[in-house]
């Protein structure tokens, strides 16, 4: 995730921090709503819910909409860019999908509702339930078979992308850098205050694994770049399911292995299981590199919930255990 260029001066403690789903106001929810009418007069919707939990957008999605600017859709999903990085990637992000949208088998975002004056954007839903591990356990073997098989094949499209012609050559490089920097001055300065010195330890290896990692020459390909639970949806109302995959405002050119990092919150077997059906530049240390990353997720997770207030500490705290070892795990 990029970093805010101004984080607040002190971070929050974890008994203080605003939890993700921290509420739109009502002055926001009807400003919202008003661009969407004016942009849009001949749209009308039954219900609208909001989704709080991004990191750079409020959401809200208008359910049962009908008339002209519908453009027949029954659900679209609004983004709102809460900040100046995210509001200047819009139009690219748009620019982008539609490009990849011919190439790849997953549902995503395809956007369908861009005013032009910009501010925001809407897309027909990615319809499906939210691929929780729970739910990843709870299914037959052919479901699983087929999520890994095209998740593989949707990775596999992106990381082959051409990126030297537009709207591709436009995709910015790696924040990861900026983000080390950033974890770095915060494992130094504030984080002995919530960890204890052997999770310092730990923290330190982590930013010194990921440094090294940006020193060495790797493949550098077109990355989602935050493929977790979050955003992929498995949508089991068609045959065969189909999955979907949204919010690609933070892709970027990068290592390919950093789009299976937060994989491993399905278990190492289901990370096999997607990479033996990826096509792409698999060498010795790929898994490795990912689990790498994952530990920086998850350590990120921390210092994100204690800057920003996103995610809980509980949520933010499993996820940096489960990341500890450095030791990959098998299965």
């Amino acid at each position: 995730m990029p970093v805010d260029p101004d984080p607040p001066s002190d971070p929050v403690s974890p008994a203080d921090a605003v939890s993700p789903d921290h509420a739109v106001s009502p002055a926001d929810r009807s400003t919202a709503l008003d661009a969407i009418r004016a942009a849009f007069p001949a749209l009308l919707w039954e219900s609208a819910q909001w989704i709080d939990e991004g990191w750079d957008h409020v959401v809200v999605m208008l359910h049962e909409c009908r008339g002209a600017d519908s453009l027949g859709h029954r659900d679209l999903v609004f983004r709102f860019p809460m900040d100046e990085q995210a509001l200047a990637q819009l139009p690219h992000e748009v620019a982008v999908l539609e490009h990849l949208s011919a190439g790849v088998d997953a549902a995503i975002p395809l956007y369908s509702h861009v005013p032009p004056d910009g501010g925001f954007a809407g897309y027909p839903l990615v319809c499906g339930d939210r691929l929780t591990p729970d739910l990843l356990r709870s299914l037959p073997t052919t479901d699983r078979t087929m999520i890994a098989g095209q998740l593989g094949s949707l990775l596999a499209a992106l990381h082959g992308a051409d990126t030297s012609g537009p709207p591709l050559d436009r995709v910015p490089d790696s924040y990861q850098p900026e983000n080390l920097d950033f974890v770095r001055g915060i494992v130094a300065n504030d984080l002995s205050a919530v960890f204890t010195e052997d999770e310092m330890r730990t923290a330190r290896e982590i930013c010194d694994e990921v440094a090294a990692l940006q020193s060495t020459l790797l493949p550098r390909v077109l990355l989602h770049n935050d493929v977790y639970v979050r955003h992929l949806y498995w949508d089991r109302r068609t045959s065969p399911g189909r999955l979907g995959l949204i919010d690609f405002t933070d892709m970027c050119l990068g290592d390919p292995a950093v789009d299976f990092a937060e994989l491993y919150e399905y278990g190492p077997r289901f990370v096999d299981e997607v990479l033996a059906r990826y096509v792409g530049r698999i060498d010795e240390t790929f898994l490795d590199r990912a689990w790498t990353y994952q530990r920086f997720a998850g350590l990120y997770m921390v210092v994100g919930h204690l800057y920003y207030g996103e995610e809980t500490w509980e949520y933010a705290r499993a996820t940096f255990d489960r990341c500890r070892s450095p030791r990959r795990p098998l299965d």
